[in-house]
């Protein structure tokens, strides 16, 4: 068994090189002759204003994901700081199970915790304070009720004061911060934990913990797996993957993952 982790894709019309490397990822996971999971830990999208949204661009992007889940790869969909909106329709479309954030994934030698890990980044008590409101049901509702035209002038305009935001923050604001992530382990009883969000690809070994962070599609195209107890994280340029795919992946980090 392989599992296959990616987050932070950002996907929109605005990067059609994005899309043609995730459908060319899912053609290929596809052709591979192995039991596979793939797991999605958020910011799938760059802004998702609500399963009844139809475009052409995206209509591919489901149908990779839908040939995926046909194929017998297990699709697994964890919500994101940008796709919170995303619902049961869009999950039946694609064949996907949703999971909640930091939910735990048995493996046979340990348990992993994953998760998005916005809700670790405590320091930024800003975007915390942001993150309660659009998440709660009540908002989302109102929101869900809104003509199509006005979500995505609302999406526009969060994606502008986002970006706005980040700029008056210091990197160390805006990164998790490390006791979060500590009491998040012990509250699961996890060891080891991979999330996304922050854009700062790594691996950080602590005295009692393993923090896996996803790499985010830009510059680079990125593929984390764990197989035999092992994780691993790969990248290409993303002009080099749509030309060569998971052949031209470069592996850049590579951990044993901690016994619980």
């Amino acid at each position: 068994m392989i599992r296959y982790f990616i987050s932070d894709l950002h996907l929109s019309d605005k990067r059609p090189d994005l899309i043609r490397a995730f459908i060319r990822m899912s053609k290929e996971l596809i052709s591979r002759d192995e039991k596979a999971e793939l797991y999605i830990l958020g910011d799938f999208y760059e802004a998702w204003i609500g399963d009844d949204y139809q475009a052409d661009w995206n209509t591919q992007i489901e149908n990779a994901l839908a040939d995926i889940s046909q194929s017998g790869i297990a699709l697994y969909f964890l919500h994101g700081n940008r796709d919170f909106l995303i619902g049961s329709d869009w999950i039946n479309r694609v064949g996907a199970k949703l999971i909640h954030e930091q939910t735990k994934l048995p493996l046979e030698s340990c348990t992993v915790l994953l998760t998005h890990g916005d809700e670790y980044c405590i320091e930024d008590t800003e975007y915390q304070a942001f993150r309660k409101t659009v998440r709660s049901s009540a908002w989302q509702e109102h929101i869900l009720a809104m003509p199509l035209e006005q979500r995505i002038s609302l999406a526009a305009q969060l994606r502008n004061d986002s970006k706005s935001m980040a700029t008056e923050k210091s990197m160390a604001i805006m990164d998790v911060t490390p006791s979060a992530v500590e009491d998040s382990l012990s509250q699961h009883n996890c060891k080891s934990v991979i999330h996304g969000h922050t854009h700062r690809p790594d691996v950080h070994k602590g005295d009692r913990n393993l923090r896996c962070v996803l790499g985010d599609w830009d510059t680079f195209v990125w593929l984390a797996s764990i197989k035999d107890g092992i994780y691993s994280q790969s990248k290409s340029l993303v002009e080099d993957f749509n030309q060569n795919g998971l052949a031209g992946l470069q592996e850049v980090h590579r951990k044993t993952l901690l016994i619980c």
